[in-house]
């Protein structure tokens, strides 16, 4: 046999390899075209993450509501809670509270612990569905036990005035507890009240001065305002002027205008600090302007 004829049979069999037989076999070498396959649900939760955080990726929240979408119809019962998220938050998508609660309802169904919380939140102010206690109870109760450190102080504010459930303060305190341990500010410092009122647990203002710096180094500025007052008043804690100054200042910077109005209180009448009646007036106004009416009034006893 010739090279030549050699050659050209060596280039039809390879050729016969590469585009298949049409008979009854089936090529082993041809990949299926991905673009005629849908993403897979998990993959399009990891992408829609990635656009909603901006990592990797240009943030783009439009893409992330619809690759949720997708995921969440595809049985990813954590994208529906993300979804419900955004659309409880207007995130990406205008506020839509009832679809927002449906959403959480079928991840806390799929699983998805925090999905459960978010939605005991919204049943209990009756936001987007149906105000219910006793539901908003049981659905903080399974988020919490699934590890969900906030629902288990919502749960433990709800035991304390007993909505929705028997009232039980020492079982409060002890929901409390799993939540400041969990991380959770709030749980911290509701945890301070109950020990600073004896509410529930025998009173230990040392307690509640640790919990309520706990609260405040966290970013609590509801924690420094009331650190603050212990300063102020000594107790729990050698008495500082200086030291409820600096924290109610803190706090006020941190959103909590009724530090703002204790704060302009003292450079009102310079109580601990250098009269300063100009400072006082814009601590007032910055509470007033916050909606808060003690704030308007001190200001207009302050001209």
């Amino acid at each position: 046999m010739s090279v030549g004829r050699i050659l050209s049979w060596l280039s039809i069999a390879a050729l016969t390899l590469a585009t298949g037989c049409k008979g009854g076999g089936t090529s082993g070498t041809i990949s299926p075209d991905p673009s005629s396959h849908a993403t897979n649900p998990r993959t399009a939760a990891a992408e829609a993450s990635a656009y909603r955080d901006g990592a990797g990726v240009p943030r783009d929240d439009g893409k992330a509501v619809q690759l949720f979408g997708d995921a969440c119809d595809g049985g990813v019962a954590q994208a529906c809670g993300d979804l419900g998220a955004m659309m409880a938050d207007g995130v990406g998508v205008p506020r839509d509270a009832a679809r927002a609660a449906q959403l959480f309802q079928k991840a806390c169904d799929g699983g998805d612990f925090g999905a459960c919380a978010r939605l005991g939140e919204m049943v209990h102010a009756g936001d987007g569905t149906t105000k219910d206690d006793g539901r908003a109870v049981d659905l903080l109760t399974r988020a919490c036990r699934g590890g969900v450190a906030r629902a288990c102080t919502r749960q433990g504010r709800m035991v304390m005035v007993g909505a929705g459930t028997v009232k039980d303060p020492p079982r409060a305190v002890a929901l409390y507890q799993m939540g400041c341990e969990g991380a959770d500010i709030d749980g911290c410092e509701y945890l301070a009240e109950a020990y600073e009122d004896g509410d529930g647990v025998t009173q230990s203002l040392g307690d509640a001065v640790e919990l309520y710096d706990r609260a405040c180094s966290s970013g609590s500025a509801v924690g420094c305002r009331q650190l603050g007052e212990m300063y102020s008043d000594g107790r729990g804690v050698a008495r500082s002027p200086m030291r409820s100054i600096e924290l109610w200042t803190r706090a006020c910077d941190g959103g909590d205008y009724r530090a703002c109005v204790e704060l302009g209180k003292l450079y009102a009448t310079g109580r601990g600090v250098r009269m300063d009646r100009e400072r006082a007036a814009s601590l007032f106004k910055k509470a007033c302007d916050a909606g808060m009416t003690m704030g308007c009034d001190a200001g207009k006893q302050l001209r």
